[in-house]
Order: structure tokens, then sequence, then C-alpha cells
């Protein structure tokens, strides 16, 4: 994904969330399983320190959400879907294949970069906090 994509900010931040983030949850149809546990292999080899790695949870509908798992509930961070979700959710409003290889794209430019080891790996100068709700404004 290009930069001048529309959806390119929310994915980066998606993928940013994803990386940085323990105890994540990917519930996704079985064709993204491989996908989700390369994408582990590939955290567990850029962050050595880290113990918990994303996990696929079998979802039956065409939509991929992505959980913190918390002590009482699963908190939601990135959803890929058609339905506009909470706004407290990163909405990548795309495809469902492109979507998810788009974060997973930038997941790995992120972790090449040595993200989360140091600021600005992502080419932006500072980590600013994101603002779901202006960048949908601005997508409408």
């Amino acid at each position: 994904m290009e930069m001048n994509h529309p959806q390119w900010p929310v994915v980066r931040e998606s993928a940013r969330r994803l990386v940085k983030n323990e105890a994540v949850i990917i519930a996704a149809p079985h064709r993204y399983g491989e996908s989700i546990t390369d994408l582990s292999n590939h955290i567990s080899d850029h962050i050595p320190q880290r113990t918990s790695f994303p996990e696929h949870q079998l979802a039956e509908s065409e939509e991929i959400w992505i959980f913190q798992r918390g002590k009482d509930m699963n908190e939601a961070f990135v959803y890929i879907g058609p339905s506009e979700p909470d706004i407290t959710v990163c909405w990548i409003n795309m495809n469902l294949d492109e979507g998810f290889q788009s974060v997973i794209d930038s997941c790995l430019q992120l972790l090449r970069a040595g993200y989360p080891g140091c600021v600005g790996c992502d080419s932006t100068p500072t980590e600013t906090r994101w603002n779901e709700y202006q960048f949908r404004n601005q997508q409408k």
C-alpha cells in the first residue's frame, strides 16, 4: 500500500498497535490462519523479549476483528470490514484480503525498522495520539 492511499493512515496505526500490544487475538476466517502464524513468528524474531504473540481465533463472518485480551473481557482495537464499528476502534474500510494484507505488510515494515524499540522508526517524526473520529470525518 502506498502512503497516498486514503486508508494508509489507519492501516499504519493499526499495524503499530498490533506490533506494540501483547495478548492480541485476531478473529478472522480460516484462510488467514497461516498469515497470522507467520506474523507471530516475525514478531518473535524481531522482538525476542516478547512472550505473547498474536493468536488466531476462527471467525465465521467475513470480517476481521483484532482484540487486546483483557482480564474480564477482550477489547477490540482494529476492525477490517464494511460495517462501521465503535469510534474507539480503528476501522479499515477495505476489501478483507487487501485490508489484512496491508496491515501485515505494514507490521513487517515496522518490525524491520526496529519498532517499537525506537521513536520515529515508522517514518514519522513523532508518535502522536491517533484520532479515529477525525480520520473518519476526513474520509467522508
